[in-house]
């Protein structure tokens, strides 16, 4: 399975990419990533059909582990993709230590 961690995570063109958030609509209406989609992970069966074949799809979770079983669905469906690695926590752990 392909994978990115969260500095490449920032350094994303989401111009280029489909950045799918698996995260709770409330998660998400909380704090999201720019240019993110929601496709909660209870409705990831009907929402995948959402998804742009012609460019790489990045999965991203709470911790990592619920995107790496989309993101083994989509490889069998044909995609492009990719596991986010740590999920949102690393993200924000990520940019919480940039800062400092």
């Amino acid at each position: 399975m392909k994978s990115i961690n969260a500095s490449e995570l920032c350094d994303l063109d989401t111009g280029k990419a489909t950045l799918v958030d698996i995260r709770s609509e409330e998660e998400f209406e909380l704090k999201n990533i720019d240019g993110s989609i929601n496709i909660p992970f209870d409705k990831i069966s009907t929402g995948l059909s959402k998804l742009p074949e012609n460019k790489p799809v990045y999965v991203l979770c709470r911790t990592g582990d619920l995107s790496a079983e989309v993101v083994e669905i989509l490889d069998d469906r044909g995609y492009d993709a990719y596991n986010i690695e740590g999920g949102y926590a690393a993200y924000t752990a990520y940019l919480a230590a940039s800062e400092m």
